[in-house]
């Protein structure tokens, strides 16, 4: 026997069930082909990702049917935690993210629908009562007193911290484009979760110390925000009119699809510094609005 056929069956059909085999199995290099997109495993979603978001569903979903009667608050909490969850699907599934490891620019489009839409929406929804309601009770009670023996409130508390949070993202945002970093995400499957799981963390603590309940200096909101739209419109303009690419891999990938690699990592630069840029503008300035209006009424 071999491989559960006959041996009688020959070696020409030993082959191609070895071959259907090694297409259809999970595979760590699925996601670093940097092809064209007409490879079997550019359009196979991670397993692991994919595991890993219908855990999330299903916790949230189980722990919203558990719930007791909700107030319209809540509701528009749940709805905005699916969107988010949606948002983190599209982002990374294919063809977003296959995508992503050949075009430059199809990375930063899914970095932004991960760190500016699904992270404030999942912020906003407070999921957590939902999520530990949707665990199992043994797993909840480990949940509860792993954080308090490791002062999990207290670690809350720092990275709900304006400046901790701000300086997180800004750091976490420059050092993973920097060429040799980005590079080994785009080589290394180990790297490529890790600057993925990296960027989520920092948009989740940056978007929750803005939007955390009991907001202490609302006028520091407007810094927060107006500051960061700064660097990050910054980091977006030195990779638009940068005369070279910086990143080696898409050298050999994104001609496949049309592009030179600089051409790639301008229009990339492009959606960094404007859409993302306007995103933090606007927040700002609703926060400004809303700043005015509160002042406007303590006057009164």
């Amino acid at each position: 026997m071999y491989l559960g056929l006959p041996a009688s069956t020959g070696a020409t059909t030993r082959r191609a069930a070895l071959a259907t085999l090694v297409a259809i199995a999970p595979s760590a290099s699925y996601s670093h082909t940097f092809g064209d997109g007409t490879g079997v495993y550019f359009w196979i979603p991670d397993p692991l990702t994919t595991a890993l978001l219908l855990l999330i569903a299903c916790l949230y979903w189980r722990g919203q049917r558990m719930g007791a009667d909700l107030s319209a608050q809540q509701v528009r909490q749940q709805t905005w935690f699916w969107l988010g969850w949606a948002l983190l699907v599209i982002a990374l599934s294919p063809p977003i993210d296959p995508m992503g490891d050949a075009l430059f620019s199809v990375h930063m489009i899914q970095h932004e629908l991960m760190m500016l839409g699904a992270a404030p929406l999942l912020v906003a929804s407070r999921p957590s009562a939902n999520l530990v309601r949707g665990m199992p009770r043994a797993g909840a009670l480990a949940l509860g007193a792993f954080l308090r023996n490791t002062g999990g409130a207290r670690w809350l508390a720092w990275l709900g911290a304006p400046l901790n949070a701000w300086l997180i993202h800004a750091v976490g945002l420059w050092v993973w484009h920097i060429p040799a970093l980005f590079n080994a995400g785009l080589r290394s499957e180990l790297m490529h979760t890790l600057q993925h799981t990296s960027f989520m963390l920092i948009a989740l603590v940056f978007w929750f110390a803005l939007l955390k309940p009991r907001q202490n200096a609302p006028a520091a909101n407007v810094l927060y925000l107006f500051t960061t739209a700064l660097h990050a419109s910054m980091l977006g303009a030195l990779l638009t009119f940068s005369s070279r690419a910086w990143y080696a891999p898409y050298q050999t990938s994104a001609p496949l699809w049309g592009f030179s690699a600089l051409e790639d990592q301008q229009l990339g630069g492009l959606i960094m510094w404007m859409p993302a840029g306007t995103v933090f503008l606007v927040a700002a300035l609703l926060s400004l609005a809303s700043l005015l209006q509160t002042r406007e009424q303590t006057c009164e």
